[in-house]
């Protein structure tokens, strides 16, 4: 892009992070801004009302909501972007309250953090915008009631990942509760284990493209996608008698829910095609 600052180009990180101290500073000098001017001390009562803590000097100062922004855990920090939107849409017009939104989006985007803006303000995790594109489909992929308990387990991902802070944890385990649930399905009786990905559904994969050999090929790199899936999801499964493990970082918990979706719309496919054939 033309007139781009190299950093914004060829510096970013590879993965999008949770938090970010410049992100935080550049959030904060936003407060430097002539409309808060009139509004910063009934901004900081607003957010003692909102979520119990003083601002530091009562929010006189432009300085006092860098030291809140730079102090605050990150649930409160992500919480001011919606609170300053909320309190400058009803004090100072839409049109402030959407430049304020818009100027801590470029924000986000440009130092990478892992989170979207939506239109009134609210913060949500970056898996949501790629797994509703993901859910809409997975979902159609699922409408006979021979899924319905399939499609209940999937649904649960959302919840988890739209809870307040996203439990990235139970969310990973829902799209695997899901995944074993059609992976019973088609195998009655048999777990969803690596081996059982292997003996059982990679013979069913390759017939279902019979005569197209370059399906057959990528097919059987599609089994193997799904067996490494369940080797990384087991070491964020609880299991018996063992100690519960640490939480998933937020980027490796996106990237398997992203793909546990991908995989389940492409079994519930396989699954429709066989039930099909047994019925013909």
């Amino acid at each position: 892009m033309p007139g781009e600052r190299f950093t914004t180009l060829y510096v970013r990180p590879e993965r999008p992070t949770p938090d970010s101290s410049r992100a935080r500073h550049r959030v904060g000098t936003l407060f430097r801004e002539t409309v808060f001017n009139g509004h910063a001390e009934r901004l900081a009562e607003y957010f003692a009302q909102e979520l119990g803590i003083p601002v530091p000097g009562d929010g006189r100062h432009s300085s006092d909501w860098q030291q809140l922004i730079r102090d605050f855990p990150t649930p409160e920090f992500l919480d001011t972007v919606t609170l300053v939107y909320r309190y400058l849409f009803y004090h100072a017009g839409d049109a402030v309250a959407d430049r304020w939104r818009d100027a801590v989006k470029k924000i986000f985007a440009e130092e990478n953090l892992a989170y979207e803006i939506d239109e009134v303000g609210g913060v949500h995790p970056a898996v949501d915008s790629e797994f509703q594109r993901n859910r809409a489909s997975t979902v159609a992929a699922l409408r006979s009631d021979r899924h319905d308990n399939v499609r209940e387990l999937f649904e649960g991902v959302a919840k988890y990942l739209n809870a307040d802070p996203p439990n990235y944890m139970k969310a990973w385990r829902a799209m695997f509760s899901s995944l074993e649930a059609l992976f019973a399905l088609m195998f009655p009786y048999v777990r969803l284990t690596a081996e059982d990905v292997e003996r059982r559904l990679r013979p069913v994969a390759q017939r279902a493209y019979d005569g197209d050999a370059a399906a057959q090929k990528a097919v059987q790199s599609m089994v193997a996608a799904l067996r490494e899936w369940v080797e990384a999801s087991d070491i964020y499964r609880h299991q018996p008698g063992a100690e519960e493990p640490a939480e998933p970082p937020a980027d490796v918990a996106i990237l398997a829910i992203s793909s546990g979706a991908s995989l389940l719309r492409w079994l519930a496919g396989l699954d429709a095609d066989r039930t099909a054939d047994r019925a013909a």
